[in-house]
């Protein structure tokens, strides 16, 4: 049953990533960013920014949970 229940994630994963990887592929429209900094503006593709933003918050949550564990380092019982 635990194999079952392996198998069974492995292949939700490959899908949820099949589709995320179509999504990402067919959208090619273009998307304007206004950026309030000087008025910059980027064109970038849909598909190109939700990587964009996928692998940000990859990022902010990998330096996240660093940080935490960091701190809880500094206050856990030491051994």
């Amino acid at each position: 049953m635990r194999n079952l229940y392996r198998i069974f994630l492995i292949l939700a994963l490959l899908a949820v990533f099949g589709l995320a990887f179509l999504f990402v592929t067919v959208n090619t429209q273009p998307v304007t960013l206004s950026l309030p900094v000087s008025g910059l503006q980027w064109q970038v593709t849909l598909g190109a920014l939700v990587v964009l933003l996928l692998a940000a918050g990859l990022l902010v949550g990998l330096v996240t949970g660093l940080g935490l564990r960091g701190v809880r380092g500094l206050f856990g019982p030491r051994s």
